[in-house]
């Protein structure tokens, strides 16, 4: 597995530290999960206009179909629920939900269906505002 960093190094954004950490955390932790070994991908890229940073984790994986894109940052919800390979309590992404809301930013997930692998955004607003 491959995972390219595409996020420019110069990129600040007014955040938490430990809480942009766990977002992170969550996120790559379900793309390197949910991404078959041996070939699969994982690209973070990051966009910037005056106002706000739209940040991406894109992967390979197993992808999802629309109606698991509508529930997947529900709590307690397992898109792989028929698949006991994959250990997960349903928290992570509606964890990270919570933390993108708190700083002022929106979540969303992009799949065009299974086998295709999906694509994590979320944006956090640019200002003086301090955590």
């Amino acid at each position: 597995m491959s995972i390219m960093n595409n996020i420019p190094g110069t990129l600040t954004v007014p955040a938490d530290r430990l809480r942009l950490s766990e977002l992170f955390n969550n996120l790559l932790t379900n793309a390197v999960k949910y991404t078959p070994r041996g070939g699969g991908m994982i690209t973070l890229a990051a966009t910037q206009d005056d106002s706000v940073v739209t940040i991406s984790v894109q992967d390979t994986g197993v992808g999802m179909t629309p109606d698991q894109t509508e529930q997947v940052f529900d709590e307690f919800y397992k898109a792989a629920q028929s698949r006991q390979d994959f250990d997960s309590s349903g928290l992570g992404l509606s964890i990270c939900k919570r933390i993108v809301e708190k700083h002022g930013g929106t979540i969303w997930v992009e799949s065009e269906g299974r086998g295709k692998g999906s694509t994590f955004f979320f944006t956090l607003p640019l200002g003086d505002k301090e955590y």
